[in-house]
Order: C-alpha cells, then structure tokens, then sequence
C-alpha cells in the first residue's frame, strides 16, 4: 500500500484530497492508496483565516458575485465507495445571480461563512473516507521532514515519526522574521501599561483587550485589509456601530461604544489607502476584459512564459495592461480627460505610472494630498459619482487580468529576475486590484468624520519611545499611543520563514527559493526542486510558499484551481507505478 501524507488542511489541503479521489475515481482506479491528514486546527477545510467560529467583523474582499467561480465537487465512485457531489458556493448560498439586478451592490461575506462552506464541504468527504478506513486524521503539528532512499519521515513536534511515499505540504501562510520596529514595540512594552499586538489576528485577541478603551489611543501599523478588519475590531467589537445613512452608497454614520479607543492611528511607510472595489457589476463592467482583450492578454503572456519571445524585465506586462486600460479609459462615459492626449499619449502615461507610482499627472488622483481626501475621491468613483481617474481604471482593469496573468505566467520557462520583477507589479497594483468592499471605506470616513480616526499620523510618522508612551510625530501634529497593532502581513520570502518545517528543510538542503526574494522552487505538478542535485523529489508544495515558481497565490479561487489538479494528477501517476 502506499502512503500519502497531506501536511495543512486548509482549503488548499481539502482541494488536494478532493482532487486526489477525482482522479482515482476517473479510471476507478484498484490502487491502494492510504492518505494521512496533518492539521493542528479541530476544524477541517478552513484554515485558521476562514475559521467558522471568528467574528463576523471579519470581511473578504471577493464579492458573492465573483465566488461564482468556486465550483462544486462532482459525485465520486470507487472500489464500491460513493463520495456524493458537493454544490458550488452560490448554489450552496442560496444566492441567484440571474435575478439580480446591475444596479443592485455587490455582497461581501465575513469569512466565517466561506468558512462554514468549506467545513461542510469537507466534512462530507472526509467523514466518508475515515469510515472506509482510506483516510487518517492526525491533529498534530509537523515540524520536521526527513529524505532517503524514496522514504520520507515526516516528525511532530513531540518527536514522533510517520513514514511516506509521497507528500504534500499546502502549509498556508507561514511566520517570517519579525521587522525590527516590532520587535521594539514588543520588548518597549515589557514591564509597562503599553501593549504591542504583533498579529491582528486571531481578531478576538483585539476585541477582548482590557488594555484598549476610551481613555488610549490606539495606532495600526499598515493601511490595507488587515487594518480595516482592526478598525473594526476596534470599534463595531468595543461596542459601537455603523448606522447608513445611504443604502445605494453606504455612507455611514459612527456611534460610539464605552470601550471604543479614544484615537485609532493608522500609518505606513507611504499613507496611501487601499482602494475599494467598484460598488455593483454595471460599474465594475466598465473595466472587464473583452473576448479579444483577454486572448490578446493571454497570448502575450504565454509567449514571453513560454520563452517563445525573450523580455529583460516586466516591461511587456506593462504595455499589455496599458494597452488594454487605454482602449476602456476611452469608453468610460465620466472620466478625466484631456483633448489633447490620444490613445499613444496615454499608454505612455500608465506605463510611467506603472513604473513610478509617485509619477504624477492631472488624470491621476494625487497622492500629496490627506489620507482621507484620497479614500474619499476612490469612494466617489467607486460609486460612479465621480469622473474616473486614470489610476482606479487601471487598477481595476489589472484586477480583471489577473486570472489570466496567474494562470498563464506560473511555471514561466524565464530568468528568475524577470518573474520576480513581474510579481514585484503585480503587488505593486494589489492597493488596487485586492480592494476592500466600498461599505469599509465608508466606515474609515465615517470615523473620521466624528475624530475617531487620525489619518494626520498615516505618512510613514516618527515614533519615538518614551516612559509609559509611544510619541507619534507628523509635522506639526503628535499624539501618544499606548496600544500598537502590527496589520501587515508578512511576505512568502523563504528564506526569512521562520517556522520549524521549513526552516529543517532549508537546513537539510532539500529545498531552495526560486529567486532570493521568492518561495519554493517547483514544477507545474507541484514537486520540488532538490537543492542538492536539481531533481525532483517525491514532495509537493502548493500555494503560498511556491509564489514565483507560481503566480497569484493568496486567493481563495486559487486553492481550488488547475494547480492542484496538475498535482493530482501527477500524484496519481507515481502512486500506481
């Protein structure tokens, strides 16, 4: 019999074993096959990021629109085992999308329900496989992975072994390195009344603070999802609430609980804002791809991938994007607009733009002026309030590219720099493209408006250590803090993880990043590249910690894509030999 050990139950994970029985059902396979789950969290299939029992507070930043895509299990029969078929998300939401209208906002659900999807969903296969014994659940945490001679050992953290043919690692976000000001914040607060939160999450951590009331203010370090998820924990989890004051544009109005911080901070290094998606699919539309747009886009991505046209940088993606942007900006019936530019001039503008984002021009929303001018203007045109700018169209229209360039640029056949200089734009434009629902910036200018929050501290502020205080300084301005909340989210650098697995890995030269700054080298099936001697060994990872062999690698569509399927696949193929 042969052994299979599936290291992280995630989503990524029940997509692994999903796709392992669809494969071994296409042919009805009479192999024999046992599969070992590794995963510390009780609940299967969600990961901690979409843990059924978290706070509604809580968002995602894909619509119930966009999740279309996550498709459901077919019916699964084998060896006189049925596996029954598993609905798509909108059929299993009760959500009918052919009923609704263009005008109406699109829906975005707390992750705790995707994540009550997904346990569902993963309960209803593996309650099935643990009966006929196929499956085994081991709730233990993996620290170690040892190679020899086609056996693989895999080690817990109380030193127990469990011997393999073959694994998988779908391991998620993992620790990095702690950033120095961090580390200060946590050791300044020792011994003090300052409390630093290196995490936002797990959120209740925030929420059930005695540290944090009226009487503190509180800063957040970072200006993007995570932040909005602690301005909510901060407010809606102290006690307070958001009354709309405008249904179609969700303006809102703040009132406050007893234990609502008396100033929230938020800052960066740059203080500029996410920027919120548009507010329903008539809007949204405006920047979608045609069918010509996106073979073009596809084409040209693949031919560079492919090595079929040879590039010395991301300059190609440039052009196509620009391209594309330009040929929508001029259909956009409100939009910025000078006479005098064509469609040539423009192009050339977005490509500078894309270059430099500091790059300034009249159709360009300004970055030198406050933090909640800039959310505010996004909001306007977001709702279709305002003319377009140059930017947001870009942005949006990179969001609609991305399937495209994450499917068709993973596993490039390129120099490494040039991947890594492709991803480097990609999460350039994520301020953009991984925009938060409009009703969240709404709630950010809804703070400010009653003083709530403090956008004056956002532009990379001077902290200054004091007894009993964090000093922030902005010009003029300056305000002391006692509560900081880390909200940036550590990138998949591989060789900064600090977790005990692949740290091992690292150390026993069985793995090595794609590019210095970049995950696990891989091949399309998943395998690893052995940093001794450039095989392939019978070790898979899939998801985040592969992002340059892989592009496009923190969406939950993601977990359920063609890459695990290429797994699969390939997985099968070795098991049976």
């Amino acid at each position: 019999m042969k052994k299979l050990a599936i290291v992280g139950f995630g989503p990524r994970g029940l997509s692994a074993l999903e796709n392992l029985f669809v494969e071994i059902s296409k042919e009805n396979l009479a192999i024999n096959i046992h599969t070992t789950l590794f995963e510390i969290e009780k609940e299967l299939g969600t990961s901690k990021v979409w843990n059924t029992k978290q706070p509604a507070i809580n968002w995602v930043n894909i619509s119930e629109r966009a999740l279309k895509d996550l498709e459901g299990r077919p019916e699964l029969v084998f060896k006189n085992v049925t596996i029954p078929s598993f609905p798509s998300y909108l059929k299993w939401s009760h959500r009918d999308e052919k009923n609704l209208d263009e005008t109406d906002a699109d829906q975005f659900p707390p992750r705790k329900k995707i994540g009550n999807y997904l346990s569902e969903r993963a309960d209803s296969i593996v309650n099935i496989l643990l009966e006929h014994k196929m499956i085994a659940v081991e709730q233990v945490l993996i620290t170690d992975l040892e190679y020899n001679a086609d056996t693989i050992t895999l080690i817990d953290l109380k030193k127990n072994s469990y011997i393999f043919d073959e694994v998988v690692l779908t391991i998620g976000h993992q620790p990095t390195k702690i950033d120095e000001d961090i580390k200060d914040f946590e050791m300044q607060s020792i011994d003090d009344d300052r409390i630093s939160f290196p995490e936002t999450y797990p959120i209740e951590n925030i929420i059930n603070s005695k540290a944090i009331n009226s009487e503190k203010n509180v800063a957040i370090r970072g200006l993007g999802l995570a932040m909005i998820d602690a301005v909510r924990a901060l407010t809606i989890g102290k006690g307070g609430r958001f009354k709309i004051l405008n249904k179609y544009t969700f303006e809102s109005e703040f009132i406050s609980g007893i234990d609502v911080p008396k100033k929230i901070i938020p800052y960066s290094l740059d203080g500029l804002p996410i920027v919120s998606k548009p507010l329903n699919p008539k809007i949204d539309r405006q920047f979608s791809l045609s069918k010509t747009q996106a073979t073009y886009f596809e084409k040209t991505i693949r031919d560079v991938a492919d090595g079929n046209v040879a590039v010395e940088d991301n300059t190609f993606l440039k052009e196509a994007i620009a391209k594309i942007s330009v040929e929508n900006y001029f259909e956009l019936e409100n939009k910025l607009f000078d006479e005098n530019i064509d469609k040539t001039a423009l192009e050339t503008i977005v490509i500078k733009w894309l270059t430099d984002p500091n790059y300034a021009h009249k159709l360009i929303q300004p970055t030198n002026c406050s933090t909640d001018q800039i959310i505010s203007s996004f909001v306007e045109m977001a709702c279709g309030k305002k003319a377009v700018s140059l930017d947001f169209c870009v942005g949006q229209v990179i969001r609609h590219c991305q399937p495209i360039l994450y499917k068709s640029f993973s596993h490039a056949n390129i120099d490494e720099t040039i991947i890594a200089s492709v991803i480097l734009l990609d999460e350039q434009m994520k301020r953009y493209s991984y925009g938060p629902p409009l009703e969240s910036m709404q709630q950010l200018l809804a703070l400010h408006k009653c003083n709530r929050i403090d956008f004056n501290f956002a532009n990379n502020p001077n902290i200054r250590n004091e007894p009993h205080a964090w000093n922030f300084e902005k010009e003029e301005n300056s305000v002391e803090v006692t509560v900081i909340i880390n909200s940036v989210l550590s990138a998949p650098k591989l060789l900064e993880v600090s977790s005990l697995i692949i740290q091992n890995l690292l150390r026993n030269d069985l793995i090595k990043p794609i590019h210095s700054k970049l995950g696990i080298h891989t091949q399309k099936d998943g395998l690893i590249l052995n940093a001794q001697n450039n095989s392939f060994l019978p070790i898979a990872v899939l998801g985040r910690l592969a992002k340059g062999s892989v592009i496009g690698v923190d969406a939950i569509l993601e977990c359920f894509g063609t890459r695990i399927e290429d797994w699969a696949v390939g997985c099968v193929n070795r098991l049976k030999e």
